[in-house]
């Protein structure tokens, strides 16, 4: 049989016929080439969602911090909450305006600023545990701002439709008239600010330009010299920083929706391709678009949230891979993540849902969001021989199978009965047994056929063969398989028993 190994991640082109990959809520892995591995990339299932507590008072989700004390701060529509390691909320205040834009804070070791894009901003004294302390800025030199970050003592933020920044006092939440800059190096306005590496990034939506710490009065901090950074910003809360780089959607003087890195020597590096491009293209709003970060299992993930669009992409900075992550509703539809606005704190990745403010943990051992499936699609690269036409008697999925503890062949129904001959009975549950589903495009990608379901894969059944007969001709065939199953389906790719015609 020949081999169809998996190599990359999402990646379907604006054209079929170039490629037709999707990969919807799995992230491929490299395996180390020196233990010859069986396939040379495994596809695990994206982190599931573990509810942790249910926001107190419902509202949308519109920011999360890990102050660096540990304590975590959340913003649920209005209202400001210190969250206690054990999960509890508690009412620190309200903010004036009611979103939906995102919230950002800061701290500087002794205080939490906090600014939401409005003429109001907030602080909270940590530790910040109680309405006492938490206040309004009322320093009449400080007028607003997008976001806030941290470095060398100062608190820097921009004033939002100007091209000046700003900086408070060291070690305070203190504002001087003077302790402003202006972006200099292109006309534009500030956008968003973000430190990385002792430098502060300004990023205007044309063009971008980096300033340090300089020591300099009155003003601290100076324009890097020399550097400019050819690339803007085309959605202010896009930019997210993870370890040594800031992560952000583009645009230029030129265009427009490329996913630029930059760090170490202030180089911006394209990281999209023109596969996500396309896709990106065809959304009616990105200057919406939300960045965030996460961490789990050695994977680096930065997620781009696209609210009007519904979608949501995450790039592994481990592979320098793409894929889709979505949620699904009851109706099987997918959407955007629910976990827009990420943190670790109390030892857990911790998410806070975007639409009702509750917050879970990011949850590698979890195979649901929140008892929601988490169905996974992946489509494979083109299989043709010279555009002949090709026979396909067997298709078999080289997937991960028996890790689902208590399930078998078939369906099953299950009731909490007690031990012995207790009366103790509950609500009688169905528990279906676990699918793969094959589906086949003989137009090379361009339409699918209907989901050939394949059960099997009860628990304790490991490296069963899933196999699917009669694939049928094609002279370009694309295999897609998918599963809902709420087990670790970890994906190598397929083999195929192919016989070529001569014609």
């Amino acid at each position: 049989m020949v081999a169809i190994p998996l190599t990359s991640g999402a990646y379907s082109a604006e054209s079929y016929i170039a490629s037709a990959q999707r990969c919807i809520n799995l992230y491929p892995e490299m395996n180390p080439a020196n233990i010859k591995p069986a396939a040379p990339v495994t596809h695990y299932p994206r982190p599931g969602l573990s509810l942790l507590a249910v926001a107190p008072a419902p509202a949308p989700g519109r920011g999360l911090y890990g102050a660096t004390n540990g304590d975590l701060y959340a913003v649920i529509g209005q209202n400001l909450y210190y969250i206690s390691p054990d999960w509890v909320f508690t009412l620190l205040g309200a903010l004036q305006t009611q979103g939906p834009s995102p919230v950002y804070m800061a701290d500087n070791g002794t205080s939490v600023m906090v600014v939401d894009g409005s003429s109001q901003g907030y602080t909270i004294a940590l530790p910040g545990r109680g309405a006492a302390q938490f206040a309004q800025i009322g320093d009449p030199n400080f007028v607003g701002a997008d976001a806030v970050d941290f470095l060398d003592g100062f608190l820097v933020y921009n004033i939002p439709g100007t091209n000046t920044w700003g900086s408070t006092l060291a070690q305070q939440v203190a504002f001087n008239a003077l302790y402003l800059g202006k972006k200099t190096a292109w006309p534009d306005n500030i956008l968003r600010i973000v430190t990385v590496e002792r430098e502060v990034y300004i990023f205007g939506p044309k063009k971008s330009e980096v300033w340090f710490n300089s020591g300099t009065v009155p003003f601290p901090f100076q324009i890097l010299p020399g550097v400019i950074i050819e690339q803007g910003c085309a959605a202010k809360y896009s930019p997210a920083k993870m370890d040594t780089s800031v992560y952000w959607l583009s645009q230029s003087p030129e265009g427009d929706r490329m996913v630029m890195r930059a760090g170490n020597q202030n180089v911006a590096q394209r990281i999209s391709t023109h596969a996500i491009e396309a896709e990106f293209r065809k959304y009616a709003r990105i200057d919406d678009a939300i960045g965030a970060v996460y961490q789990t299992e050695g994977h680096s993930f930065y997620k781009l949230h696209f609210p009007t669009a519904d979608k949501t992409w995450g790039f592994d900075q481990a592979t320098e891979q793409w894929h889709e992550d979505n949620w699904f509703d009851p109706n099987g539809v997918p959407h955007r993540a629910r976990n827009t606005f990420c943190a670790f704190a109390y030892g857990k990745n911790v998410a806070l849902d975007f639409a009702n403010g509750n917050l879970y943990a990011i949850d590698p051992n979890a195979f649901t969001d929140n008892g929601a499936p988490i169905p996974w699609i992946r489509s494979f690269p083109h299989s043709l021989d010279e555009m002949k036409r090709i026979s396909y008697p067997a298709i078999i999925a080289d997937v991960e199978t028996g890790t689902h503890p208590g399930t078998g062949e078939n369906g099953q129904f299950v009731g909490p009965w007690s031990a012995g001959f207790s009366s103790g009975f509950g609500p009688v549950t169905g528990i279906p047994a676990p699918t793969v589903s094959l589906r086949l495009s003989r137009d090379g990608g361009n339409k699918f056929g209907n989901n050939r379901l394949k059960a099997g894969i009860s628990s304790g059944r490991y490296r069963r063969v899933m196999r699917w007969r009669a694939g049928g001709l094609a002279r370009d065939m694309v295999i897609e398989l998918s599963s809902t199953a709420e087990m670790c389906s970890a994906l190598n790719g397929a083999y195929v028993d192919p016989v070529v015609g001569t014609a």
